[in-house]
């Protein structure tokens, strides 16, 4: 059964994906689609045209190509033969599947990075506990207009992990996660993850290895839990 369509979110909810001063054309196009895609500006079952892709983007076709390859290794696109390529559709099950691995990931990943982080990474998560601190916590607030210091909190501990093999798969099921947050629309609030993650920044900052596997998995369920309560 695929997830309920949702009309896309508006502009100041979208995420925008950082491109590298360096970035390949074959880079820009990737995370340019990836969020097109993630976003529902490209909606699950829809058909991928390179032509105008190529016209949109002003590339040519071989990096287009390249970035659609890509998108097809982390299944968010998808080629059928002799019909093209489409997005790739959402379906219920999925959410178990996603949050399944990425509970188990996140956790290793909290655990290394409070036994990795730097002076210097200590002073960034005492910047974004601020910033979380901040972000209204109110019922009304669309959660779509919360994934991007959601984002920012993940990618940190991602960094922090120093495993890039690790650090590569879970930005990707982060994605994968995001596009069915996006697909939600406005039925999910977020009202405590983000105190999770103060939490969760806390432990890391402290080096409690342990404790911050426990809190990424206890963000993690409730992630899941609210995602399945929507859908």
């Amino acid at each position: 059964m695929n997830a309920p369509n949702a009309s896309a979110a508006p502009e100041s909810m979208l995420l925008r994906s950082e491109v590298p001063e360096d970035a390949t054309l074959a880079e820009r196009a990737y995370l340019q689609l990836r969020d097109q895609i993630v976003t529902l500006r490209m909606p699950p079952g829809s058909l991928v045209r390179e032509d105008e892709m190529i016209k949109e983007l002003g590339m040519s076709r071989t990096p287009i190509r390249e970035a659609l390859l890509r998108l097809a290794l982390e299944k968010l696109i998808m080629p059928i033969t002799r019909r093209g390529t489409f997005v790739s559709d959402v379906n219920v099950g999925d959410v178990r599947t996603i949050y399944e691995l990425r509970r188990e990931l996140e956790g290793a990943a909290a655990a290394w990075a409070a036994e990795r982080r730097t002076e210097a990474d200590i002073q960034e998560i005492d910047v974004l506990i601020d910033e979380l601190r901040e972000i209204p916590r109110a019922s009304s607030v669309d959660a779509r207009a919360q994934l991007s210091p959601d984002q920012k909190a993940h990618f940190l501990i991602y960094r922090m992990c120093g495993n890039q093999l690790l650090s590569e798969v879970l930005r990707m099921h982060y994605f994968l996660s995001a596009r069915i947050w996006f697909l939600a629309g406005g039925r999910v609030t977020m009202l405590e993850p983000f105190d999770l993650q103060i939490e969760l920044l806390n432990a890391i900052k402290a080096g409690d290895a342990e404790d911050a596997r426990r809190l990424a998995h206890l963000h993690n369920d409730h992630a899941e839990s609210t995602l399945r309560a929507a859908l």
